[in-house]
């Protein structure tokens, strides 16, 4: 009896193994074309789509891919470390198409790169992919009288901080008014060296990151931020942002993040719902 049940579990086995199909290669036509992209420490490499950029997909985090605020076509893409090893960047904007990038560095000048002659052309061997991406709507109405409010509005409690290299970077309030996060940003330099503002930039990410995974982000675009440059030494300047409305789910962080050019004073502030939750009407 033993050897007969063992019999029809081989023959079982067997069967399973022919109705498996051998796997086969995918065929070109589904082939997303790549293109070459050399980025340096030292200068920007600035991209023009055809349409709004939406979430960006980096390989690694040595490579900085930002949204050029109240633009929302175009991506400034720099090394965030010099001579990093090749990676990819990964772009989807509003018309539906992917862009995919193979990103290497460079210690000369960077290109920077006109894409909106990169039509959507089908053919046999390569094409774009239908993605339907939803986009958001941003209210700017009297946006400068917010804004002067909330400069001239007294100091308030720290809500997020964060310090590094004698920065301290503060967020003391937080409103909100129509499809708008208005954040003040409080940059106190404690040293005597001058910091020369570069950019600043919002996303949202996962909280936890496995070391093998790609970095995933969604780029909040800064329809407004204060024209501050640059903080003295032994200086305090309040910055005030836009960003559209937001809430986080589970498992998801805000990241706001402010670079110095030329420089490795970079701070990283994190946000999550309960500081999100206690914006004010504006």
């Amino acid at each position: 009896m033993k050897q007969l049940l063992f019999s029809v579990l081989i023959g079982m086995a067997g069967i399973s193994g022919h109705a498996q199909s051998a796997p086969i290669n995918l065929p070109s036509s589904t082939l997303i074309p790549h293109y070459r992209l050399a980025v340096g420490y030292n200068s920007t490499t600035v991209l023009v789509f055809a349409a709004a950029v939406r979430p960006v997909d980096r390989g690694d985090r040595d490579i900085l891919a930002i949204k050029q605020p109240g633009v929302e076509n175009v991506l400034k893409v720099k090394a965030a470390h010099r001579n990093f090893l090749p990676t990819n960047l990964h772009v989807f904007t509003a018309d539906g198409r992917l862009y995919a990038f193979d990103v290497s560095y460079t210690d000369s000048l960077a290109s920077s790169r006109d894409l909106t002659a990169l039509l959507p052309v089908k053919d046999s061997c390569a094409f774009y992919p239908d993605i339907v991406l939803t986009g958001q709507a941003i209210n700017d109405a009297e946006l400068l009288t917010i804004v002067k409010q909330l400069h001239e509005s007294p100091g308030g409690r720290s809500l997020a901080g964060v310090r590094h290299e004698r920065m301290t970077l503060v967020l003391d309030r937080i409103g909100q008014r129509n499809d708008l996060l208005f954040l003040r940003l409080r940059i106190c330099n404690r040293s005597a060296l001058r910091y020369a503002l570069d950019f600043i930039r919002c996303y949202i990410r996962d909280k936890q990151q496995t070391r093998r995974t790609s970095i995933q982000e969604q780029e909040l675009a800064i329809p407004w931020r204060d024209s501050v440059s640059v903080i003295g030494g032994h200086a305090v300047r309040t910055i005030v942002i836009a960003v559209p409305l937001f809430t986080l789910a589970n498992g998801k962080e805000g990241i706001i993040e402010i670079h110095e050019k030329n420089g490795g004073r970079s701070l990283a502030l994190h946000l999550h719902n309960r500081i999100l939750l206690k914006a004010r009407p504006l």
